[in-house]
């Protein structure tokens, strides 16, 4: 059906059905707002009637049957190519929340000569990470006095 123009009257929908083979012959259906009703006219402009879905009306030898009257607009139609990237990019900003209550911790040693530098980072629990970075240095220091002990 196709929006016919009615000067600002409301809105008509219309659309020309055949009912002999040869196109020579046909009736011209109207609705309001594709609300369900809809009148039949002939090819002479008469009203036949007004059917509504799953009514059936006999017009020049043949039963015409509306079965179902669907309006569609651009809101019932979708189609988007977008959408597995924006679930992707999605997904994986929740991953980084997730990872983000994640604790990690990293401790860098570099020796260079006689001169030992030691140095950390961590997200969570810093003080308990200076205690345990304190207690890692004391086992070194520890370690260190033995092996000159040992040495001597």
């Amino acid at each position: 059906m196709a929006q016919l123009d009615t000067n600002g009257k409301g809105r008509l929908w219309g659309t020309w059905i055949p009912t002999k083979t040869d196109l020579s012959a046909g009736v011209s259906l109207v609705a309001r707002d594709l609300q369900g009703t809809m009148v039949v006219y002939d090819a002479k402009g008469t009203l036949v009637s007004a059917v509504r879905s799953g009514m059936t009306i006999p017009i020049n030898g043949v039963n015409l049957k509306i079965l179902e009257l669907v309006g569609s607009t651009g809101l019932q139609i979708k189609a988007d190519p977008g959408v597995p990237i924006v679930y992707t990019g999605f997904a994986l900003l929740m991953a980084g929340v997730v990872m983000s209550y994640v604790s990690h911790s990293q401790i860098w040693a570099l020796q260079e000569g006689d001169r030992f530098y030691i140095g950390g980072k961590t997200n969570r629990a810093q003080v308990a990470f200076e205690r345990e970075l304190i207690d890692v240095l004391e086992e070194l220091e520890a370690a260190k006095s033995t092996k000159v002990v040992e040495a001597v």
